[in-house]
């Protein structure tokens, strides 16, 4: 089948590589206002020649074009989806599936219309630590979920390298992942908030966001989560993401330690490193979670099992990250929007 990529930033270079390499999909497009962007993208991550377009009318037209990957910045990612969705295309978006309640719903309703399927790249759910969580509570090992702890921050770097940050924060970037993945865990939803942030670091930067958020969150049994998102771990980090998470149950408990198993550590004379080793590729083949995850939005493409996670999933917790927003501007707790 034939796939294109809408968005040639840093994930879309991680859609071009897996559907390029992809033994069952056929990497036919990409598409970027920036066309530099585009075509550095290709060169770098695809195995040969694969056009480039800047117009989604022409790029949607391409004979036998079948699915298509969404991977543009966080608050952009509506107008694309839309789109490929109304012109019956099935569509993977990344996280967040939007950045507001209605843009998430335009993306649902379109792709009912269109009739293909509609993915959201949660790729959490199949890093294994997440997995073996996720299979502990449904196998009974953990008893009831009373307690979740979620922490996914980046060094300032991440915040400083990302061209439109002020247009999104580590709430979108990454409480989306701890979000989807602590609600797919415990099996429930959050229905209330409340929630604080704190600025100062990255204005003083020139990035308008929020330098990080603490959230805690009521699921529907009562089970209680907290949550962790920063932009301002310092640049010296031993590695750019810091990921934790654990679960408390009233047979069990659950440590995830994704950033700091210290697995691999380079020393140098200046510097220490933790390379990620659950984020390859490192060689040909598809490897690591990140995509592998793209690699089930092919398999269900061609009819061989369901998407990673759904619309209706990507809405959830769209609406989430909403109520957070809300709540931080009220200062009171606020019930998350059944949707």
């Amino acid at each position: 089948m034939k796939f294109g990529v809408i968005g040639a930033g840093t994930f879309g270079s991680r859609h071009i590589q897996a559907f390029d390499r992809h033994p069952d999909a056929e990497l036919v497009a990409v598409l970027d206002l920036n066309r530099e962007l585009a075509e550095s993208a290709v060169a770098n991550f695809a195995s040969g020649p694969v056009p480039v377009y800047t117009d989604i009318d022409a790029f949607l037209a391409i004979e036998g074009l079948q699915a298509v990957s969404v991977a543009t910045p966080d608050h952009l990612h509506k107008a694309p989806a839309v789109a490929a969705a109304k012109a019956g295309k099935h569509v993977l978006v990344e996280k967040p599936l939007a950045t507001s309640i209605e843009d998430a719903r335009e993306i649902l309703d379109a792709s009912r219309v269109g009739g293909g399927l509609l993915m959201v790249d949660f790729h959490n759910r199949v890093n294994p630590p997440f997995v073996d969580a996720y299979r502990a509570v449904r196998d009974g090992r953990v008893g009831d979920v009373k307690y979740v702890y979620a922490r996914l921050s980046n060094t300032v770097t991440i915040a400083s390298m990302i061209k439109w940050a002020s247009s999104s924060s580590s709430l979108w970037f990454l409480a989306s992942h701890m979000v989807d993945i602590a609600q797919w865990i415990v099996g429930e939803r959050i229905v209330k908030v409340t929630a604080r942030a704190l600025s100062g670091t990255l204005e003083a930067r020139g990035i308008n966001t929020p330098d990080l958020f603490v959230i805690m969150a009521e699921f529907e049994s009562g089970a209680i989560g907290v949550f962790e998102h920063a932009w301002i771990l310092p640049a010296a980090n031993p590695s750019n993401t810091d990921l934790k998470f654990e679960l408390l149950g009233s047979e069990g408990a659950v440590h995830i330690d994704t950033t700091h198993n210290r697995t691999v550590e380079i020393h140098t004379t200046d510097t220490v490193q933790y390379p990620a080793v659950l984020v390859p590729p490192y060689g040909p083949r598809l490897t690591g979670f990140v995509l592998d995850a793209i690699a089930q939005f092919v398999d269900a493409v061609h009819g061989r099992g369901e998407v990673l996670a759904t619309g209706e999933d990507g809405l959830q917790v769209t609406a989430v990250l909403c109520a957070i927003l809300e709540s931080i501007e009220s200062g009171a707790p606020v019930q998350v929007e059944t949707v």
